[in-house]
């Protein structure tokens, strides 16, 4: 029997108090495309219940069954004052019910066994065909099918196929980050693309339970060493993989999915249509061998067929876009106006929300869904509605938007300005396809929404690629140019920051988005050690106090710390941190506390420091957000500080064997990927090097180097350090070539994260210069300038009673020894 209802509400008369009323509930619901109905008009309740998706109750147990009560605990449970949610939770619950009838599929047993075959043998198979043949949907099916082999449940992710290659990895970066932190009940935004993977790998391996993961629409035309970056790395999971690819990537197991046979494509046509007699038969069975067997073609002229009285099927098309443009033709204005939106969004499934406010909530909304669904139009997913892909080519190709996009556009703003709004990566991929067709004004308030998007997830590079739009648009403002400055900056493009910063500053129309400007300009020549610039742009001045004032005072302290100045840092941060614990924004606490760290340990105050970096660590924990690069930072500020306290009163001939005995005992303690034992084995190869043992120090600092890399990514202090262990080896080896190289990689990050000044940079700038005096380039006069300048700045910030200035007078002297023409 055919679902009448989605929501069956059954609510007593007389709700407790903090119970949301009825009549909100009811609105909310159908406000979302469900079909609802209340108790309180059922004459057959047992009818009502049996057909009946989803019951929403005030208090039950049952397994269809959405419990309201505040005081719940069980993991149904719903807050009956958070609306949202509950609607949010309530579309998950239809579509799995959806998802638990038969899937619209005919036959296909052969290839259902293949796809498990081929996943028994492999842990990745792609199923490839034409568009419309049925990809998704045996994908779906198998899932369904086989739900007993994958405990641990089924991962959902894309489409993909409307990106250009070089945008995929970016768009499943956000996808990953939503679907998997919707699994795993954690925020995972602020992680980098690789470490994502990596986490979402181990979290989703460590119970045991076998995971199926479901790529859509991989586009054709992606590299092999992207598509490889698209699996998770651990044998817990197995993926399948559904695109539209023609050649077979090497080393995936591959299914090629074909038309259906004779008997399954007359019984997908009989199944909406069946024929009156054998003549009618034999008429579907050569449409079936004239389209080949595309389902799409088939079912669109089956329910077309109908109100086309005595035509038959041997009239039909035998090609997917006019068999679906006469079934469209056949939609009721509302489904109609459904469908041409669903052609201006992006091919993702899309809130209904979005449909009621540019048709304007027409009555007969739930119905219209209802009759796209059951013509193979449309389907209720999480996430909205979706569009069958081909459905909504051809409802795109030539299509007149009218009003449409604008209407659009607002509501999906709307949307985007409420943190909660489930399926973000979807909403994000909508503004980008309606920015294509609005106002400049609106396109740039779109895609402000996804660049923010990408550089919440630390994905600078493709918030860049964003931003060059955005300033390429008439009427960008300067804080446009500001932010892109900004996100030019976490790219190392300090030119092109300080260009548009500039540019920003000409264009403010108010002292805040020119002291913002200022700000950005100056910590873009701050990052290539232009100190002095920076002072003349932006730092000789300090802004107003108060809540606009304070990220500018937190830079400025980063500013003093880059200059080696770290206790007036500190004295800066002292004097804004009680009421920064006051302030609403929740990200600048954390990044004041890290800079507060920072400078006490430049300070020589780990036992600070530590504390410092301590109470960073429990926030995020606290807010479950522990693989934020934040937390990670603070973690890696932890342990320097921990190991420093440790070996205070150790003599350096016993350094090497104590950091070994630390490594131990902190890898048994935390784990031996933990920040304290990863940094305990940099310092210890590092030590190795002291000894005289490059030959042994080399590959010790290069399986660390690889593992840091990998849990906590490239750009943080300990993998600089070690990569300097490993150039101070290959120096050793006489290798000066190789060891150039690996200093020339992480000078500038050193001066961006550290300063140039800072004692571990100047050692790169002495080193650097040696490396290529020594290795024969040519490059004298460069090794010269580094060698004089890092020596001056040595004396200067750390006077002459140290190593680094002894070494430094020592690498002066071979110079004048080396000395040659340049």
């Amino acid at each position: 029997m055919t679902d009448r209802f989605d929501v069956l509400l059954c609510f007593p008369p007389a709700l407790p108090d903090g119970v949301v009323p009825m009549d909100e509930w009811e609105t909310a619901l159908r406000d979302a495309g469900l079909r609802v109905l209340r108790d309180t008009v059922i004459d057959e309740f047992a009818d009502a219940l049996a057909n009946s998706r989803v019951v929403l109750v005030l208090c039950s147990r049952a397994d269809r069954v959405l419990v309201v009560d505040p005081g719940a605990d069980g993991e149904h449970a719903v807050d009956p004052r958070n609306l949202p949610a509950l609607v949010g939770l309530v579309l998950r619950k239809v579509a799995d019910a959806r998802r638990g009838r038969p899937a619209r599929l005919v036959g296909r047993y052969r290839e259902l066994r293949a796809i498990h075959r081929g996943l028994h043998a492999h842990p990745v198979l792609m199923v490839r065909g034409l568009p419309g043949v049925g990809k998704t949907v045996l994908a779906e099916q198998y899932a369904r099918l086989f739900q007993d082999t994958f405990d641990g449940g089924v991962l959902r992710l894309g489409p993909f196929g409307q990106h250009a290659p070089e945008e995929v990895l970016s768009q499943f970066h956000l996808a990953l980050a939503r679907a998997a932190g919707d699994r795993l009940g954690a925020d995972l935004a602020g992680i980098d693309f690789d470490r994502l993977r990596a986490h979402v790998a181990e979290r989703i391996g460590a119970d045991g339970r076998r995971v199926l993961v479901l790529i859509d629409d991989v586009p054709p035309g992606l590299p092999p060493d992207v598509l490889r970056r698209l699996l998770l790395p651990t044998p817990a999971v197995s993926t399948v993989l559904v695109s539209r690819m023609e050649g077979a990537p090497p080393g995936v197991a591959t299914l090629e999915l074909g038309g259906l046979s004779p008997a399954e494509g007359l019984r997908l046509f009989s199944d909406h249509h069946a024929p009156a007699d054998a003549a009618g038969r034999e008429a579907v069975l050569r449409l079936v061998e004239h389209c080949g067997g595309h389902p799409i073609t088939l079912r669109a002229n089956a329910l077309a067929t109908p109100r086309q009285g005595t035509e038959p099927p041997a009239s039909c098309p035998d090609t997917a876009p006019p068999a679906i443009r006469g079934l469209l033709a056949g939609c009721g204005p509302v489904a109609a106006g459904i469908v041409r939106l669903g052609g201006l969004l992006a091919p993702v499934p899309f809130p209904l929300g979005i449909a009621r406010d540019v048709l304007g909530g027409e009555d007969g909304f739930a119905e219209a869904v209802g009759e796209l669904e059951e013509r193979g139009v449309a389907s209720l997913v999480d996430g909205g509605l979706r569009l069958q892909p081909l459905v909504a080519e051809v409802a795109e190709a030539g299509l007149d938007p009218g009003d449409f996009p604008e209407a659009a556009a607002k509501s999906l703003l709307r949307l985007l300005s409420d943190d909660r709004a489930g399926y973000r990566d979807f909403l994000l991929q909508h503004a980008r396809a309606l920015a294509e067709r609005t106002s400049a004004e609106l396109r740039i308030r779109l895609l402000r929404s996804v660049a923010a998007a990408h550089e919440r997830h630390q994905d600078f590079f493709a918030a860049g690629e964003i931003h060059a739009v955005i300033l390429s648009t008439e009427g960008a403002k300067s804080t446009d140019f500001a932010t892109a400055a900004r996100v030019e900056i976490a790219c190392g493009l300090y030119p092109e920051a300080v260009r548009h910063a500039r540019h920003a500053m000409l264009s403010a129309t108010d002292d805040h988005e020119r002291c913002t400007a200022r700000l950005v300009a100056a910590q873009a020549f701050d990052c290539q050690g232009d100190y002095d610039a920076g002072e003349r742009t932006f730092w000789h001045e300090l802004p107003c106090r108060g809540e606009a004032g304070l990220p500018a005072v937190v830079a400025s302290a980063q500013a003093l710390r880059l200059r080696g100045r770290a206790g007036e840092a500190i004295a800066a941060l002292d004097a804004i941190l009680p009421e920064l614990h006051d302030s609403p924004s929740a990200d600048l606490l954390p990044s004041a506390l890290l800079e507060y760290a920072r400078a006490l340990l430049l300070d020589d105050r780990p036992h600070r420091a530590r504390e410092v970096a301590a109470e960073v660590i429990a926030v995020f924990h606290a807010s479950g957000r522990r693989w934020h690069f934040r937390c990670a930072e603070a973690e890696l500020l932890w342990a320097e500080a921990t190991i420093t306290l440790d070996l205070r009163d150790v003599h350096p001939d016993r350094s090497s064997a104590v950091l070994r005995e630390l490594e131990a005992r902190y890898g048994r303690r935390h784990g031996t990927e933990s920040p304290p034992a990863l940094t305990a084995s940099a310092m210890a190869g590092r030590a190795l090097l002291l000894l005289g043992r490059p030959e042994r120090a080399l590959p010790a600092l290069s399986a660390t180097e690889r593992t840091v890399l990998r849990v906590f990514g490239g750009e943080n202090r300990l993998r600089y350090r070690i990569k300097h262990g490993m150039a101070l080896a290959h120096g050793q080896l006489r290798d000066f070539g190789r060891q150039a190289e690996i200093l020339e990689e992480i000078l500038q990050p050193q001066i961006r994260l550290l300063g140039s000044t800072h004692p571990e940079t100047l050692e790169t700038r002495l080193d650097l210069g040696l490396a290529l005096a020594f290795g024969g380039r040519g490059q004298y006069r460069r090794a010269t300038h580094l060698v004089d300048g890092a020596a001056d700045d040595i004396v200067a910030t750390l006077g002459h009673a140290t190593e680094l200035s002894e070494k430094a007078v020592a690498a002066k002297r071979v110079l004048r020894g080396k000395a040659m023409p340049s």
